[in-house]
Formats: structure tokens, sequence, C-alpha cells
């Protein structure tokens, strides 16, 4: 959410309020507006921190709420089941590299390989009521130009298991618009973001 719009939403609050008073026969003193303005700045403030920083903090687990912290870059692999169509043979496991960036309301996805990148369309994260959390996501995928011959861009979707408290891994499937789909893997992570997968590649990571 932008701060723009936190503003507004508290100043609708605010307005919302007011009305009601009146309504009610309350009369507003002088100063009521004025006053509201600091309290519109003041919450803001706090939901503009919380969106940003504060949901992940451990303080606040699970009492107000129990979103999983996804964020870095996750190590793993990829098993397809698509077949080269120069070789006739499949790939085998398939480095790759999983880079979320994480708000208490938005979630940017991307997979980096050595021969395509994908970034999401739509990403959401869903509780199934009983603490167990799953990573849904549409994507783009984008092979490298001269590769594009035997791998054109394509649209798919995927969704990942969140295993653990704390998460330990990210697994589940995907499927594409070019009728392959496979399993994906991801079991260590690193905090922070890389934007290519040589950078990702040459980069440190820990068992999550």
């Amino acid at each position: 959410m932008k701060t723009a719009q936190i503003v507004v939403l508290v100043g609708l609050v605010v307005v919302a309020w007011a009305v009601v008073l009146l309504l009610e026969g309350h009369p507003l003193p002088l100063d009521y507006f004025k006053a509201c303005s600091y309290v519109v700045n003041v919450v803001a403030l706090g939901l503009l921190l919380w969106e940003r920083w504060l949901w992940s903090w451990w303080l606040f687990r699970p009492w107000l709420t129990t979103r999983p912290d996804l964020r870095g870059t996750w190590k793993g692999h990829v098993v397809s089941n698509w077949v080269d169509p120069v070789t006739k043979r499949g790939r085998g496991e398939i480095e790759a590299y999983l880079v979320i960036r994480q708000t208490y309301l938005t979630l940017d996805v991307r997979l980096l390989t050595a021969e395509s990148g994908s970034v999401s369309l739509s990403a959401s994260i869903v509780d199934d009521g009983q603490g167990l959390h799953k990573l849904a996501v549409v994507y783009r995928d984008t092979p490298r130009v001269l590769l594009r011959h035997r791998s054109p861009i394509s649209h798919g979707a995927s969704l990942f298991c969140v295993r653990g408290a704390p998460i330990h891994q990210l697994d589940g499937e995907y499927w594409t618009d070019r009728d392959t789909k496979g399993e994906v893997r991801f079991g260590a992570r690193s905090h922070d973001y890389f934007h290519d997968f040589d950078q990702a590649a040459s980069a440190a990571y820990q068992d999550a």
C-alpha cells in the first residue's frame, strides 16, 4: 500500500467519525481537524512501517500475523518433463534460484536459471486455516534470445508448499502453456537479492 493511499484511508476514517458525531448531535471542537491531522500522520506512519518491516518481526508473531517471511534468494533445482527437440533428451535437474521480494501486502517472485528468467504476474500466499501456507504464482518465462528457437517465451503457474516454522524449504510443482510441467525444490537461502543467474550462483547460502 502506498503512502498516499494510507493517508487517504485514515483521512476517510477521521471524516466518517466527524459525520457520526454530528449526526448524533455532538458539536465538533474548533480544533478537531487540526488534531486529527496529527492522528492521520501518526497512524499513516505506523501502517507504512508495518507494511514495509514490522510485520516480519518475531515480536508480532503469531498473535498479530502468521504471514511467512520468504524474503531473499533461495537456491534449489527444477525437474521438468521438457524434452530438447534437438537431442530428444530431457534435462534432468536444473540449477535454479528463486528471488522473493516481499512486504506485508505485496510479493514479487522471480526464477533464475542459466537459460531463462521468469517474473511473477501475480503472486499470493494462501493460508489453509491450519497454520500451513502455500505460495501461488502466475508468471511469464523469458529464455535468452539465442535459445528461443527451441525454447520460446511462455506463461505458467506454480504452487509451492512452505515447509516448517522457521521455514526450511519451499517445494512444489509448475505447469506452462507449452504443455510442460515439473517439480521444484529450494532448501537454502541468502537474505540478499540477486538480479541474474551468474550473480546468484556465485553467492553463499545457508540451509534455511
